[in-house]
């Protein structure tokens, strides 16, 4: 009896370990199985995150459309000279973000030419003889145009874009 206890016992030794082993592979199993859910799940929401970053960028693009130029007739103003009689000729040009605005400045060109003439006649020909005066003369002339016409609140480009000299002559 001795010996089939031995035996007995011999022939149980081996099922358990082969059960330990196998406990052993179930675990690194179900630990590559989940790594691999984790990391498909983390790849498939950076795929997914992705797209719709793209989509913010793309809704804050403003799409490029050509510009429209509205020509004013030319300017002939007296500049605030006290001792002495000095003229300023400009030719101004509106550039706006599309066709439909520059009908609007052809509609407001009367409350724009007068704004214009009473910023012309208040600048000094030293204001007006430097690059930088006439960039302020210009930043001005952007502001006043789209105090008139009102384009886009959210986008003050979307409306008058800039304005350009065609001439420029002081007398």
């Amino acid at each position: 009896m001795a010996k089939v206890a031995a035996v007995a016992k011999k022939e149980d030794a081996p099922a358990e370990q082969p059960q330990g082993k196998s406990k052993k592979k179930l675990i690194i199993i179900l630990v590559l199985a989940l790594v691999v859910l984790v990391g498909g799940g983390a790849g498939a929401f950076l795929m997914l995150k992705k797209p719709a970053e793209d989509k913010e960028e793309a809704k804050h693009e403003v799409p490029h459309t050509p510009p429209a130029f509205m020509v004013l007739d030319p300017f002939v103003v007296n500049l605030a000279a006290p001792d002495q009689s000095r003229y300023l000729q400009i030719g101004i040009t509106y550039e706006t973000s599309n066709p439909l605005i520059a009908e609007e400045v052809k509609t407001y060109t009367p409350v724009i030419r007068s704004r214009i003439l009473l910023v012309l006649s208040g600048k000094t020909v030293e204001q007006l003889t430097s690059i930088e005066g006439k960039q302020q003369l210009m930043d001005e002339l952007v502001d006043l145009a789209r105090v008139t016409i009102k384009g886009d609140p959210k986008d003050p480009t979307r409306g008058i874009r800039d304005v350009h000299f065609s001439s420029f002559v002081i007398q």
